[in-house]
């Protein structure tokens, strides 16, 4: 008995011990990511920016509760390049992600192409995994597939950081929306022409010699048959292959929905071709599940949900069509709205709003050129800025919707003027979620000079005080177009290069692959000896630019033509693997095929 009182007494003495015993701070969980990016979609589409048309109540309730940016800037013009740049916080034309002069494809074309972003580039996903994050990316990669060989497997994504992929390999092409026609022989086209003399005078030598060397039928038979297969491939690569010298893409309409019009789940095909209509559901339902699957998780998630939309071709399922004032661009705006929203709902269905950061973007402006079959318009518009997709420095490119949402840890409904960029993603991320820097957590990025800054302290305290001076560097390809510098009240733009609008326009015709693209001389303006400068601060729509004779005008582009002299001296660009034919064209052997969709 006398034990068990002083079994119990020592027990209280040493819990009260422990109790009073200050113990280690338990270390904070960081925030949840979630990057939400649209394709295309011009900062004039959108509500919170100036729109009073088109409906997105759902993009509008993130900048009502998070950070609104209203000077927030694409890397490049084009897709591939603006998402690489956004991933690894680096110009793509540093580890040559970009084509150059020699060859017409502005991004990857095929799921086979070779072209692909650099293993050894340090990507926002790989960042995030070393710092014991679940990581996913729902929707559109298009940064190379590193497919093997028959296509067995296509890792892509799961290469750069990501545990799971569901979603598009490269882009949506006009092509995916068919059917297009298999069997072409266009007598007009001297090719075809000289098959078909081929196949008569195959024919006639056979049956020629058959009589004169007395072969057997089934000699005859077999000669037939391998010759009509000879020429079956001759035809199939006349008729499908290279049959377009100005495609972006080497291929016919029919090869090229047949090769790349395919959903992924992870490194295999599920579904071919793709069905159009529908998908933006089926990834909001994707992303709300993989939301469902670790809302109890005790390791943070990053979750990229890479829109669809408002990419060309316009699809929607049938409730969306016709919904909007804008015909079928409008249509699919609002769609993907609608499924942002099923997003953000889940967040707050599964108790996670509180602690994930979101973040809105596009990868770039508006297409102003595009329209489809019918001649109805299907690009975004990018308000009164000038310009649009491809098109190299012009604002309407590169300045794109940019929003932050933390709930009690960033203001609600604050808005930034001051520039930013869609490569300062990675280091705000560490940096709003605590973490260590980048070197620490992935010791291969120590060699990787990092061209996005954190803007942490911009989305906590607003334009408070002047912004540090900072240089962004607008590039066409491998090729400067123009710099803007951030020096205290001023927001300077120098064009080095311009495209040649048409006139009366900041646009050049219309087409799905028409474009004001920035390189060759058809489009392009060198005026490099003469450069112009805009003062963005108080000329947001480049409308005046600053005189030459003003001392101003001198002290400022003295200024930039200096830097970029230097830029051009130290700092090297590799040959880009775009620019050579071998990269980036079709590649029947390494081709990914779904047997049993």
């Amino acid at each position: 008995m006398k034990t068990g009182i002083k079994f119990i007494l020592l027990s209280a003495v040493i819990a009260t011990a422990l109790a009073a015993t200050p113990m280690e701070p338990r270390t904070r969980r960081p925030p949840n990511i979630l990057v939400i990016l649209a394709d295309d979609l011009g900062i004039g589409d959108v509500g919170c920016y100036g729109n009073k048309t088109i409906r997105t109540p759902n993009i509008d309730r993130l900048a009502a509760e998070g950070v609104k940016l209203t000077h927030h800037l694409a890397a490049a013009p084009m897709c591939t390049p603006s998402r690489a740049a956004m991933m690894t916080a680096r110009y793509p034309a540093r580890y040559g992600l970009v084509p150059n002069e020699r060859l017409e494809t502005v991004v990857i074309p095929h799921i086979s192409s070779k072209a692909a972003l650099p293993l050894d580039e340090v990507t926002l996903a790989t960042a995030l995994k070393a710092a014991n994050y679940t990581t996913a990316l729902v929707g559109k990669w298009h940064l190379g597939m590193y497919c093997n060989l028959f296509g067995k497997s296509c890792p892509g994504p799961l290469k750069h950081g990501f545990d799971t992929f569901y979603g598009i390999p490269v882009t949506l092409f006009m092509e995916f929306r068919g059917p297009h026609s298999f069997w072409v022989f266009n007598l007009a086209n001297t090719g075809f022409q000289r098959l078909a003399f081929t196949w008569l005078l195959s024919v006639v030598s056979l049956a020629f010699a058959k009589k004169k060397l007395q072969w057997r039928l089934s000699t005859l038979v077999f000669l037939l048959l391998l010759t009509h297969a000879v020429l079956f491939v001759l035809w199939f690569f006349t008729a499908h292959v290279g049959r377009d010298k100005g495609s972006l893409w080497g291929v016919s309409d029919w090869l090229h929905r047949a090769a790349n019009s395919k959903l992924f789940r992870q490194d295999k095909v599920v579904e071919s071709p793709i069905e159009l209509d529908g998908l933006s559901q089926r990834l909001a339902a994707e992303s709300r599940k993989f939301l469902a699957d670790h809302a109890k998780d005790d390791k943070p998630f990053f979750l990229f949900y890479s829109l669809a939309h408002a990419h060309t071709p316009m699809f929607n399922a049938p409730n969306r069509e016709r919904a909007s004032k804008h015909g079928r661009y409008g249509d699919n705006v609002e769609e993907m709205d609608e499924s942002i929203g099923t997003v953000l709902d889940s967040l707050k269905e599964f108790g996670l709003e509180t602690n994930t950061l979101v973040y809105f973007t596009s990868d770039q402006g508006g297409h102003l050129e595009a329209t489809d079959d019918e001649g109805q318009r299907i690009g975004g518009h990018n308000g009164l800025f000038k310009g649009g997709k491809a098109q190299g420095g012009p604002e309407g490119g590169i300045r794109v919707a940019g929003i932050y949402r933390w709930p009690g840890h960033l203001p609600s409904g604050a808005v930034v003027d001051t520039p930013t960029s869609l490569m300062d993603l990675m280091p705000t991320f560490l940096d709003l979620a605590g973490l260590p820097p980048l070197e620490e957590l992935v010791p291969s990025a120590a060699n990787k000079d990092l061209d996005g800054l954190s803007i942490a302290d911009l989305l906590i305290h607003g334009d408070k005080s002047p912004p540090q001076e900072r240089i962004m560097i607008h590039h066409c390809r491998q090729a400067i177009r123009a710099l803007r510098l951030v020096r205290g009240d001023h927001i300077y733009k120098m064009y080095v290069g311009k495209v040649k609008w048409f006139e009366g326009s900041t646009q050049c015709g219309w087409g799905h692959t028409t474009g004001c693209f920035c390189y060759g001389d058809k489009f392009h303006l060198d005026i490099s000896h003469a450069p112009e400068l805009y003062d963005l601060a108080v000329d947001p729509y480049e409308d005046n630019p600053i005189e030459p004779d003003t001392d101003e005008y001198k002290k400022i582009v003295k200024f930039l033509r200096d830097y970029l002299k230097k830029w051009q001296e130290s700092v090297y660009y590799p040959d880009p693997p775009m620019s050579n034919i071998v990269d980036v064209m079709w590649r029947p052997h390494y081709q990914p095929i779904c047997w049993h969709c």
